[in-house]
């Protein structure tokens, strides 16, 4: 073989294997681009033809228990401006055009200084927000006007047609951090948010270059399923009043706050439920700081379910129903009361309010008394702490409702508590060394009204989806006392409404008052409290009524007497309720 042969069959060799070589690194490349990296790739490329956007569900509505409605959804628009756009389309002009949109954009807006949209159009973003949920009047003058560079986008808004009506009980909707679904914060809006919420829907279509979907291409919607509608056990009428008194004596009596509920006795629905002061849903931002609850708690928290406190002398009641349930006393029983009650084992000397003495007192005598010396005396020397201390367990004392959240369950301290004494045992007897919520001392007094059975407490009536309502039933939680046992504490607590003179004209009411002094506070220092139920023939409401710290008249009587015989007229004449006292 030639010489000039063998070079060109090397030359054909050489390019032979080059070929060979790139063939393999093509194969190769194509290998990692269509099966390793394939997926992700087809996935980069629809994602630039197809889009998807999350639909927010319709967020349910709250009612009260005749239907009216308490929160609903409102549609609002935002305005945008497009400051960036502007510069491009008038560069030479720019001022003269920016400002003739500001002036005709500020007569609508009138509530946005002129500096702040200035500010906004001299911004380099392609779109700036100037104005959030302006009103259906200002969104038809700003489309009737066809202002360039300004549009509108339509957002649904939480609105509380009531303003401040039950907010403490309804609660508010923040927008979701990440632009997802409001959640409710506090109240009825936390508790049931998930509820309330619904199911997000979802819209998938195939774009062109500019975003816009396209009519001949692909598309995948799934509809948005709207949150439940709630119905509350809440009377806006009764809840209204009751604001409104409560606020007004708060103010009237130079308090630092108040709390008031009322139950249905029967059933333990929650007919209204307010804390003063209190905050409007619609403009919430506004009172952040505010307090409640002696300022212990934010305004935003239901104090009737969050509010710990002494009760004072309304716990009288409780200790008069234990013993009263186990015929260690009958309401004729007599003790000698001269003002103060000593023990040998250590307690401190138990003494009545200013050290007054009553001789020889019935236990009906020491409930008109309000007598500590008496409370004491029962609980110490005829029911000890195995009589005592179940009852606080079934009246629901230390437990939580499940009404609200947040929610206290209160506290107190039991013989295996290892900081327990028997001073404890004495002092709560009269309502104090131990902490309760409004709402569990209301429950308190509604077992006494229903014949000694305590029903749960609740708010929701009925839940509602787009298919079927779900009721709710009044729940029994158990017999507290006999029904012997609660007549005759309820004939206790009458006389105690006529040595008092606390009357509802026509009507027979048995109440209790309660005068409650804080430890290391001066005696001037009170939780003023009224709890009771009416007619006492028939039992259909039960009110508690209390005054933080009053400081014109310092007393449960005085103080908070006032709105619970206002709230229990308007009771009675709203539902009709015969009279039952002798005329």
């Amino acid at each position: 073989m030639s010489t000039e042969l063998r070079r060109a069959r090397n030359r054909q060799m050489v390019i032979f294997l080059l070929v060979c070589a790139g063939m393999v690194l093509l194969s190769g490349r194509l290998y990692y681009w269509q099966v390793m990296q394939g997926p992700q790739l087809a996935k980069a490329a629809n994602a630039e033809h197809l889009q998807s956007q999350t639909l927010n569900a319709p967020r349910g509505r709250i009612y009260d228990d005749a239907g009216q409605l308490l929160a609903t959804n409102v549609v609002r628009d935002d305005v945008y401006i497009e400051p960036s756009q502007l510069v491009t389309d008038y560069p030479d002009t720019y001022q003269s055009e920016r400002d003739t949109l500001i002036q005709k954009l500020s007569g609508v807006l009138n509530n946005i200084p002129k500096e702040k949209l200035t500010s906004a159009f001299n911004s380099s973003a392609p779109t700036v927000r100037v104005a959030i949920s302006i009103t259906p009047d200002q969104s038809q003058k700003l489309k009737n006007l066809h202002l360039p560079y300004i549009f509108l986008e339509p957002r649904t808004w939480r609105t509380y047609p009531g303003n401040d009506l039950a907010a403490q009980t309804l609660g508010f909707v923040q927008e979701g951090a990440t632009g997802g679904s409001p959640q409710g914060i506090y109240g009825i809006e936390k508790k049931y948010n998930q509820l309330l919420s619904g199911k997000a829907g979802s819209f998938s279509a195939e774009t062109d270059l500019n975003g816009n979907p396209l009519t001949v291409g692909p598309s995948f919607e799934q509809n948005a399923v709207p949150g439940d509608d709630i119905t509350l056990t809440i009377d806006s009428t009764i809840q209204y009043q009751l604001q409104t008194d409560l606020e007004a004596r708060v103010k009237q009596m130079g308090a630092m706050s108040g709390t008031a509920v009322v139950l249905n006795a029967r059933t333990g629905a929650i007919v209204a439920m307010a804390g003063a002061p209190s905050f409007d849903p619609n403009d919430y931002s506004k009172y952040a700081g505010d307090t409640d609850c002696r300022g212990q708690l934010e305004v935003y928290s239901n104090p009737v379910v969050y509010c710990a406190y002494e009760p004072g002398s309304t716990m009288k009641a409780v200790t008069m129903a234990a013993a009263l349930d186990q015929h260690l006393i009958k309401p004729t029983d007599t003790i000698q009361d001269p003002g103060y009650l000593a023990f040998k084992d250590g307690t401190p000397t138990v003494a009545n309010w200013h050290n007054l003495g009553y001789g020889t007192e019935s236990m009906t005598q020491v409930l008109e008394h309000s007598a500590n010396v008496g409370a004491a005396w029962v609980a110490t020397q005829k029911l000890g702490a195995r009589g005592f201390y179940p009852y606080l367990q079934r009246f629901g004392f230390g437990q939580r409702t499940g009404v609200l959240d947040p929610e206290s369950a209160g506290a107190y301290r039991t013989p295996v508590s290892k900081d327990w004494s028997p001073s404890d045992l004495a002092r709560q007897s009269f309502g104090q060394s131990i902490l309760v919520t409004p709402l569990q001392m209301a429950s308190a007094y509604q077992a006494i009204a229903n014949d000694g059975v305590l029903m749960q407490p609740y708010l929701v009536s009925s839940l509602r989806d787009k298919d079927h309502t779900t009721t709710i039933q009044p729940h029994e939680e158990r017999q507290v006392i006999s029904a012997d046992t609660a007549k005759t504490l309820t004939s206790m607590l009458e006389s105690v409404a006529q040595f008092n003179k606390d009357i509802v004209p026509g009507y027979r009411v048995a109440i209790k008052t309660g005068t409650a002094t804080i430890q290391g506070l001066a005696d001037t220092n009170t939780d003023a409290s009224m709890a009771g139920f009416l007619p006492a023939s028939n039992p259909q409401f039960v009110i508690l009524v209390k005054i933080d710290h009053p400081t014109a008249t310092i007393y449960g009587g005085s103080a908070a007497g006032p709105v619970w015989k206002d709230i229990a007229q308007q009771l009675m004449w709203h539902y009709s309720i015969p009279p039952d006292a002798a005329s």
